[in-house]
């Protein structure tokens, strides 16, 4: 037998992020139902975020968001998502891969 173990909150953590991509999906397709709104949270400097410099200057290390009533084009894929919101008046799009996200509420 094997000394080595099994990795199960390595598991849980890609099974949860993949919970995470299957409800950002059903919004991309469906639009958040009734009273929804998801928060998330995302390591802003880890790789493969795509954040304009001013919001990254802002926000070094961690970022939460709010997809409620004002956002557009989420587009989700196998790793990440994609998602246009209002920062201060200014349109901004953001690219999160799922790796990067900490927290997710609904």
């Amino acid at each position: 037998m094997s000394d080595q173990s099994i990795d199960y909150g390595r598991l849980v953590e890609r099974a949860l992020r993949q919970v995470v991509r299957a409800a950002l999906d059903v919004v991309a397709k469906q639009g958040l139902p009734g009273r929804h709104h998801l928060y998330i949270t995302f390591r802003t400097d880890h790789p493969g975020v795509a954040l304009a410099a001013d919001l990254r200057a802002r926000y070094p290390t961690e970022m939460t968001i709010v997809l409620q009533h004002e956002f557009w084009d989420l587009a989700v894929e196998e790793d990440r998502f994609a998602v246009g919101l209002s920062f201060g008046g200014a349109p901004h799009r953001m690219e999160i891969p799922l790796e990067a996200v900490t927290v997710f509420a609904d």
